[in-house]
């Protein structure tokens, strides 16, 4: 048995493994007793009838199995993970990035799905190495799967970075209403912070939920501008940026912060306006760019295939999946389109910018 064998034997074993946990993990919350929702079922009996039916706990008691639900439910999924990966700053970057994100994930389960994953993409692409280029040296299939094993990570990185950038568009779309109700709002006489509870309690999601957010961290104690400036950690828009500056600023030169609202809402609505002009001006260049990374070799691949195949000769790309050159160049394919589309993308952002 060679190293490689030994290792590909231990990474099946660490995959069945998660793959086990993650099936127990399953099964407790599927037959775990829905107390929350029994819960609420429960009170809403009380309002109708002023009592529960016999034999139901009283609600003392499905008030405290409801809150020790809460608490085993809070508890962290991989403690071990937890207490190694403590105050290490790819955890805390992470956490930030999740935080902005706004999903329903923490650090830890984020960092546990991102080994796993390694682990699946590292022995999948180690086994079909094997299979496939039975005749490559053993570093060589080692390097193929160790670095398809960044396969899983650069994905959940990247579904990240798309979860943010929706949420920032969404926060934009509703930008220039919110500062306008907030500036409504200070000419009818209210103060800053009332203004911000105003949007708190009648605004728009998801800038509803920030202000919300910002607004409790203020009765707890915090200042007006660790508020804010928080705010602008957890929602990194260039626009929100913007207004968020300039509301601290005037703050404390003085002046009408309801005219500077204003003059911000129109200024965003004027700028989102521009940008969706730009992206529909752009939207033949982005079609075209498509085209050229993926369209147009898919064509020219199947024209080629199909021309050999009716002139009665083995298909052209014969060679490409039964020789290990065949799939070397795959590779390199792989590495040029990938290369193509990311240059594309580049240019575009810079068409857009």
């Amino acid at each position: 048995m060679t190293a490689l064998d030994v290792l590909l034997l231990v990474t099946g074993i660490l995959w069945l493994a998660s793959f086990a946990f993650g099936c127990y993990r399953v099964w407790v919350h599927t037959h775990s007793f829905p107390l929350e929702r029994l819960r609420q079922l429960w009170q809403e009996e009380l309002r109708l009838y002023g009592s529960l039916p016999e034999g139901l706990r009283r609600p003392e008691e499905l008030e405290e199995a409801w809150e020790r639900r809460v608490v085993e439910m809070a508890a962290e999924p991989f403690p071990l993970l937890a207490r190694l990966l403590s105050r290490r700053r790819f955890v805390q970057w992470l956490e930030r990035e999740i935080r902005r994100a706004h999903v329903s994930l923490d650090a830890t389960s984020a960092v546990a799905i991102m080994l796993v994953t390694a682990v699946i993409g590292f022995s999948f692409t180690a086994i079909a190495a094997s299979a496939l280029l039975p005749s490559q040296s053993p570093l060589l299939r080692f390097l193929l799967a160790f670095s398809a094993a960044f396969l899983g990570p650069a994905l959940l990185l990247a579904w990240l970075r798309y979860c943010q950038r929706r949420y920032i568009q969404w926060v934009e779309l509703v930008l220039p209403d919110t500062l306008a109700l907030m500036a409504n709002a200070l000419r009818a006489g209210m103060g800053f912070q009332q203004a911000m509870e105003l949007v708190a309690r009648e605004g728009l999601p998801p800038l509803r939920e920030e202000f919300a957010t910002a607004t409790r961290a203020i009765t707890l104690g915090a200042s007006l501008e660790e508020a804010l400036q928080g705010v602008a950690e957890r929602v990194p828009s260039v626009e929100l940026s913007l207004v968020i500056t300039a509301v601290l600023i005037q703050r404390e030169v003085g002046g009408s912060i309801a005219r500077l609202l204003e003059t911000a809402s129109e200024t965003v609505r004027n700028r989102l306006r521009l940008r969706q002009e730009i992206r529909a001006e752009t939207s033949m260049t982005r079609a075209s760019a498509f085209a050229l990374a993926f369209g147009l070799p898919a064509l020219v691949f199947l024209f080629a295939n199909f021309a050999t195949i009716v002139t009665g000769s083995e298909p052209w790309s014969a060679p490409m999946f039964t020789t290990s050159a065949g799939w070397q160049w795959w590779g390199v394919i792989a590495l040029l389109e990938t290369g193509g589309w990311l240059w594309l993308q580049q240019v575009l952002a810079r068409l857009e910018g």
